[in-house]
């Protein structure tokens, strides 16, 4: 895995750590906003790594992709 990507499983996996954390509500309010400003930077990493397009998910099996190959190169 390349530096640029993100780990979405340990990623996540701070994240609730963060909010274990805060919920337990036994951290001074300097260290709840580094926590605070640490999870936005990772839910905006997430956003970033799972923003894949406009959010249309289309299934093609095999056979469907060569007719549909077919018919586009007959109608050009």
């Amino acid at each position: 895995m390349s530096t640029g990507e993100v780990n979405i499983a340990e990623t996540i996996d701070r994240l609730e750590e963060i909010a274990e954390t805060l919920e337990d509500g036994e951290v001074d309010l300097t260290t709840a906003k580094e926590l605070r400003e640490e999870a936005d930077n990772h839910l905006e990493e997430l956003r970033d790594a799972l923003d894949v397009g406009d959010g249309d998910i289309i299934e093609i099996d095999g056979e469907d992709a060569n007719i549909e190959a077919s018919e586009s190169a007959t109608q050009d």
